[in-house]
């Protein structure tokens, strides 16, 4: 995995980068933002991908905590946590892209196997996303208050909490017999790409506090596989 300490951003760079894609795209027909999930798989994984999902949050607000003053977060600081897990191209939702789903056969549950580095952000990935925001969009405000109040008192907890009493999720849906998951190859992340994207975040978050127009950097993995979720890959 790509540390981040190693990725020293300097504001000129930074600046130049956003006036030239800002120069070198402007507004490109036709070209999509990022890939398509495959909504009938995502369904699928809900229970698997909560279960991580709120341990991913577990451990980040153990990590805060450490670092914040008496070891105290506020309520906003959680629900920063919590509103970001769920999207991939964020630090806090890192961890979808180290994720493959991986299904044995036709019929066979769907699995989510964790590689050792961080991957590109292709359908699959989308599609662990999506199935995050099904759980989290409607309760991340109680994850966070929870969490807040320490009601939960560890991470078992939590996750039944959240997973199984909240969103309903867990256990996992069955497989039908004759669903077969689109599977896609999962590859590591360039490097390079890696470095623009936390750019792209870095600007477009001084954007967004000056009310100005956020970039788009083009990334042709992306939106490499970008079909109908009944088409094999």
């Amino acid at each position: 995995m790509f540390r981040r300490r190693r990725l020293l951003l300097r504001t000129t760079t930074i600046a130049a980068l956003a006036t030239g894609i800002s120069a070198q795209f402007p507004g490109m027909p036709g070209m999509p933002s990022e890939a398509r999930p495959i909504s009938k798989s995502a369904k699928l994984i809900e229970c698997g991908v909560c279960k991580i999902a709120t341990q991913e949050v577990w451990e980040q607000t153990e990590a805060a905590r450490e670092t914040a003053p008496g070891g105290r977060l506020g309520e906003d600081d959680l629900q920063e946590i919590t509103n970001s897990v769920c999207d991939p191209d964020l630090d806090q939702g890192e961890w979808i892209t180290l994720y493959d789903v991986e299904q044995a056969d036709v019929g066979a549950p769907l699995k989510l196997k964790k590689e050792e580095y961080l991957g590109e952000c292709r359908r699959e990935c989308r599609t662990i996303a999506k199935a995050c925001r099904a759980v989290y969009d409607e309760y991340r405000e109680d994850i966070a208050e929870s969490l807040y109040k320490r009601d939960a008192s560890n991470l078992e907890k939590l996750k039944s909490r959240v997973c199984q009493k909240w969103a309903g999720v867990c256990p996992a849906k069955k497989v039908p017999p004759t669903y077969a998951h689109p599977d896609e190859y999962w590859m590591p992340v360039d490097e390079e790409m890696y470095k623009m994207k936390k750019m792209q975040q870095v600007i477009n978050k001084q954007a967004n506090k000056y009310g100005k127009q956020p970039v788009q950097f083009v990334d042709p993995m992306s939106s490499a596989m970008f079909m109908d979720d009944e088409d094999e890959l």
